[in-house]
């Protein structure tokens, strides 16, 4: 992995020296996500500049590092990411160009310069971003990888344009402004994390996941998306499941090709069990695996990660969340995340990547196979709901709202104890009281936006109410995909996966020059999985069947069917023990309250409720936390 940056300066009026300046000053603000080499590239002619910022996993030698001019000295590129195909690539290409290198850089550089960019992307199944200059065409072409594994942020204003891994690289160009787009942090406070295209700042993109922009001298840029996955849904063929298990030990096996040590997050899930499994299964020696551990049992699945490690034979490593170095976890947050981002398990995520990078410098995970194989709990829920609820007459939903906000919390807490884990549980009164907002709602889609949400209604927390338009939230999947199920888990791939749950992984491990990948997200995986009928993913309130069913080539029953635990943090009681003085501060500071964002007034309602115990309020004030940390590191 590494880190990309580049700018055009359509006004040529900057000399090579400057050029080289400002490019270098971009890259050395991506240090981290590529430690091992610095290079650049200009041309005062076109006013243009890459550069990059190396991490050597694939041929560790000089000659691979970017950017990199190919072999007819007609395109230049930078390039992030790993190109699994790349062998069988090379094999067509070998009799047109004598490669100088064994790096899969080389390999994509020289697709493009045989094909072109726009015919190379549909080629390729790997995790990546990348901007190629075209010499001839003088034309500049950035693309992101198809589920947007990896990052690029884009900069245009009409007059510059620029793009970075990273949003601090486009901080050290002078000449763009960066203003506050206070209809993102709406959709922030609403998500936690700022979805696609858009980014906490005006002018500034994420480039969408399977989508590639053009832009000219003549400042013309055009976007397209080039990969959808309703073109996999639309061919309606059903896939075999008997072919599961092969299908993704075939993913496993590419993308465990390194000339560096490669590892496994090992959380003791289905998921990140069956990768571990597979990757012991492909390899000589035993593979380091990795995991966190937490002292409430409620958080700590470390105990079912050894024991899943012991049968596999991998050498397990594992260390448990000290709170109290929290404060050196947390102060990275605004700098890791480098725009607003608040889901908390970034905090065991940024932990978990220290320990491996001791020991690798690759390491695979199992995100993705919730979001295709069925595995969020809330899937169920809203089907249940559906079932038993949203088709009640509205009188009756609005008495049962009343008799839950009449009850205390914690009565309903002392009752969840009492009942199973997947219906009660220690927060049995904030379920409940979270289900009390959803039933005024009057459409499944509504509805499913009050799921994934922190609140019904931003009018209360924001001055600035409007939020950025978002794909997640509109009915036209109510036509296309009428099973809920199926519509929540296209949809949480499409947005979800990729702006929390990839962002979150790839910010934290590239903090500590980590490389980390993701089988269950390579192409045919993919287009398998969505392919799969309904009966091979879900069971009653059980998902993820045919994982479970391909798992038990490997592991007992009893490390399978038990209850999802997820990556999360005892928040709750962090927020009241452990971040009280911080976020006090926030509330009381005269320049949050300039800032014309946040109603304080009702945020300190909120801190009251939470701290006397009445209401769990812990993602709302850990969403507020977290902006005005980044929005102080950022201004400073």
């Amino acid at each position: 992995m590494c880190g990309i940056s580049g700018f055009i300066k359509f006004k040529n009026n900057l000399s090579v020296d400057i050029l080289k300046k400002y490019s270098l000053l971009m890259a050395n603000t991506l240090e981290k996500r590529g430690p091992d080499q610095l290079g650049y590239w200009c041309d005062e002619t076109s006013g243009i500049a890459l550069s990059h910022r190396r991490l050597s996993i694939i041929d560790l030698s000089t000659k691979a590092n970017q950017p990199m001019v190919s072999f007819n000295k007609r395109y230049i590129i930078v390039f992030n990411g790993e190109i699994y195909n790349f062998k069988i690539i090379r094999s067509y290409l070998k009799e047109k160009i004598q490669f100088k290198t064994n790096s899969d850089t080389e390999v994509l550089l020289e697709l493009i310069s045989s094909v072109g960019p726009k015919k190379a992307i549909y080629l390729l199944n790997g995790i990546f971003a990348f901007a190629v200059w075209d010499k001839k065409k003088r034309k500049l072409f950035v693309c992101r990888d198809r589920v947007g594994v990896k990052p690029v942020y884009t900069y245009y204003d009409g007059v510059n344009f620029a793009f970075a891994s990273e949003l601090k690289a486009l901080k050290k160009l002078p000449w763009i402004n960066l203003e506050l787009d206070k209809k993102s942090i709406s959709s922030y406070v609403r998500l936690n994390y700022i979805p696609s295209p858009y980014s906490i700042f005006k002018n500034v993109s994420k480039l969408s996941p399977g989508s590639f922009l053009e832009i000219d001298l003549k400042k013309s840029l055009k976007k397209k998306k080039y990969w959808k996955i309703l073109d996999i849904l639309e061919k309606k063929n059903f896939a075999s499941s008997n072919d599961t298990l092969h299908i993704i030990e075939n993913a496993v096996k590419n993308q465990m090709v390194s000339d560096v040590p490669v590892g496994v997050f090992l959380s003791g899930g289905v998921d990140s069990s069956l990768i571990a499994a597979l990757a012991q299964k492909n390899s000589k020696k035993s593979i380091n695996s990795f995991t966190i551990g937490f002292k409430d049992d409620q958080f700590n699945e470390a105990r079912f990660a050894k024991k899943v490690s012991r049968i596999l034979g991998t050498n397990h490593n594992e260390v448990f969340f000290n709170f109290k170095n929290l404060d050196d976890l947390i102060d990275l947050i605004p700098i890791v995340y480098d725009e607003p981002f608040a889901d908390s398990s970034q905090l065991p995520t940024l932990l978990l990547s220290q320990i491996t990078k001791k020991k690798v410098t690759v390491a695979l995970s199992g995100d993705g196979g919730d979001e295709m194989f069925a595995g969020y709990y809330r899937y169920f829920l809203v089907e249940k709901y559906q079932k038993y609820i949203f088709k009640q007459p509205l009188l009756l939903k609005l008495l049962l709202r009343k008799i839950i906000n009449f009850i205390p919390k914690k009565l309903w807490d002392n009752l969840g104890t009492l009942l199973p884990n997947n219906y009660g549980g220690k927060q049995f009164g904030d379920k409940l009281l979270k289900l009390s907002s959803l039933l005024t709602n009057k459409d499944e889609t509504s509805f499913q936006q009050r799921i994934i949400s922190n609140c019904n209604d931003l009018s209360d927390l924001l001055y600035e109410k409007e939020e950025k338009k978002v794909d997640y939230f509109d009915k036209k999947y109510e036509t296309l995909f009428k099973d809920t199920t199926f519509r929540m888990q296209v949809l949480d791939f499409l947005i979800y996966l990729p702006d929390d749950i990839l962002t979150k992984v790839d910010r934290a491990s590239m903090n500590n020059s980590l490389e980390v990948r993701v089988p269950f997200l390579d192409n045919n995986v993919i287009e398998h999985a969505f392919s799969l009928e309904k009966k091979n993913k879900i069971k009653g309130s059980e998902g993820k069947i045919i994982l479970k069913k391909v798992l038990k080539n490997f592991l007992p029953d009893s490390l399978i069917n038990r209850p999802k635990m997820g990556f999360g943090i005892p928040l709750d009681n962090l927020i009241r023990e452990n971040f009280s003085d911080k976020i006090e501060y926030y509330l009381n500071s005269k320049i949050v309250r300039d800032q014309n964002i946040y109603n304080l007034e009702y945020f300190n309602i909120l801190w009251s409720e939470h701290k006397d115990k009445k209401r769990n309020w812990q993602f709302l004030l850990w969403n507020f936390l977290v902006f005005q940390m980044w929005f102080e590191h950022w201004e400073a």
